[in-house]
């Protein structure tokens, strides 16, 4: 539908189109920004048309944070014309997420509350703590930020554990480290036949030669290592078997906390022992990657769709368009340690290329020359499969799985491919040997990574096809005149 507008001056009609509905403003706006100390809150309320902005310092005990919640519902209560509903609707309020010390106040405000990057909240030239709360109420009044979902107290235990046990492996790995850098430097070149912390052979040697009374043993470095430093690797011995046995007390703990968790499915629980069988069904994800994806998707409900779910595991480029053309793409940070677990097991599948999505992964690796583009690509279809695995409570499975787009292709035979373009003209006997004879075979083999292997299809052929699959209704225009001219021809010959 369109509205009619008179011009009363001359009389004339304008039509304009419907307007598109982006968003609505809310009764308040609330915004908070939080340090260690204080927290800076301002509160934007409606008087008839106009907005007014009360603001306040709080400190960060709790029952600062208690009478802050008290103040504010009150400056609504008290100084909006019309009074908003509180009773309808959790209180809402835009926060920054800064480091943990935002986490208090959504303990004791509860509410709704859209907790915000600062890096992307807003950038100005002029920085205070009350123009950042004025700019977060802003946000909060015209709805430019979603609701955030503040995981239970179960799931945020889940996280510190799994983060302390992080925090042992890379503890126990310095330590290694640390050893064999020291030891390197009075002769000792054990290291680089194993690790010198798990090899047990190698470890025996080692602390041999830091005991009280080493021994001379064939190929090892007779000149012994002094006294004060075989006290410093001693040291770093202890350092990892505590790291260690400390990594794997947790990963108990870890574990049974994620099976005796419920899990949310699309249409009710699962219990923990259910879900991670389920999750494990994938390829190459293991207990420890099951459960680091629980901890952090907690439910698919969080989620639209699974495009929302792969740019959290920052798995979704960012497009930058310009006149219509995409000039570049940026990978989204997403959740580090759920990105490092996806791409760990991408590298896994495509190392090793021996199901699905390995082979699909190694041939895109092949065909493009980039191997993180390849772990990237993969880890977003694991990403997308785990997703539906947890929405329907279902095993992973390949019998419905298509890694074929399903693209209406003009087709018609390779040969007259360069009739359309001349640049195919150099690649079309490559193909034809390939057994490659129709556009939609080309279609099939590029999408499914086939062709990367094959010689004498480089950087520009690539780019070539990308261009005809990308602009099939120019194409279908082509061979249309290029067919209507021959039949004019045809017929015109005839006569």
């Amino acid at each position: 539908m369109s509205d009619l507008l008179s011009v009363p001056e001359n009389g004339e009609i304008v039509i304009l189109e419907e307007g598109t509905e982006i968003q609505d403003t809310k009764a308040y706006g609330l915004g908070i920004d939080c340090h260690s100390k204080f927290i800076q809150v301002s509160v934007f309320v409606k008087k008839s048309l106009k907005f007014y902005e009360y603001r306040r310092e709080f400190g960060t005990d709790w029952d600062s944070l208690v009478f802050a919640k008290k103040w504010v519902l009150a400056v609504i209560s008290s100084c909006s014309d019309p009074v908003p509903d509180m009773s309808s609707s959790p209180l809402h309020y835009c926060i920054e997420s800064t480091s943990t010390y935002h986490m208090p106040i959504l303990l004791a405000w509860e509410g709704a509350p859209s907790v915000v990057n600062p890096t992307i909240a807003g950038a100005s030239k002029r920085k205070t703590d009350v123009l950042d709360a004025r700019l977060l109420a802003l946000h909060d009044l015209t709805g430019v930020w979603p609701q955030s979902y503040v995981p239970s107290s179960d799931v945020k235990a889940l996280r510190v554990m799994i983060s302390e046990r992080s925090r042992y492996v890379r503890e126990s790995t310095a330590a290694g480290n640390r050893i064999n850098n020291i030891i390197i430097r009075f002769g000792l070149t054990i290291g680089k036949d194993g690790s010198v912390v798990k090899n047990s052979n190698i470890r025996a040697i080692i602390e041999n030669q830091i005991s009280d009374s080493p021994s001379h043993m064939e190929g090892i470095c007779p000149l012994s290592i002094p006294v004060d430093v075989r006290r410093i690797l001693r040291d770093e011995y202890q350092k990892h078997d505590y790291a260690v046995s400390c990594a794997a007390n947790l990963e108990t703990q870890i574990r049974n906390k994620a099976f005796s968790m419920d899990w949310e499915t699309a249409s009710g629980t699962l219990p923990g022992t259910e879900m991670i069988r389920i999750l494990t069904t994938a390829p190459q994800v293991g207990e420890t990657t099951a459960i680091t994806w629980l901890s952090h998707i907690i439910t698919p409900r969080r989620f639209h769709n699974a495009k929302a779910l792969a740019a959290y595991c920052g798995l979704d480029p960012s497009l930058k368009v310009s006149a219509k053309h995409v000039t570049s793409t940026v990978m989204r940070g997403g959740c580090k340690e759920l990105h490092h677990a996806l791409t760990s097991a991408a590298d896994r599948m495509i190392r090793r290329h021996n199901e699905m999505f390995g082979r699909w992964g190694y041939l895109l690796y092949q065909q493009t020359g980039k191997w993180k583009k390849a772990t990237n690509a993969v880890a977003r279809k694991l990403a997308v499969a785990l997703y539906y695995m947890m929405l329907t409570g279902q095993p992973f499975s390949y019998e419905k799985y298509n890694l074929v787009k399903n693209m209406s292709i003009l087709n018609i035979p390779v040969s007259m491919l360069p009739k359309l373009n001349p640049d195919f003209k150099r690649y079309i006997r490559v193909l034809e040997e390939k057994g490659i004879m129709t556009t939609s075979d080309l279609a099939t083999s590029y999408l499914s990574c086939e062709l990367g292997s094959v010689k004498g299809l480089g950087k520009k052929f690539f780019i070539t096809i990308k261009e005809f699959l990308s602009n099939q209704q120019k194409y279908r225009n082509l061979y249309n005149e290029l067919t209507k001219g021959d039949i004019e021809n045809a017929s015109s010959c005839q006569n």
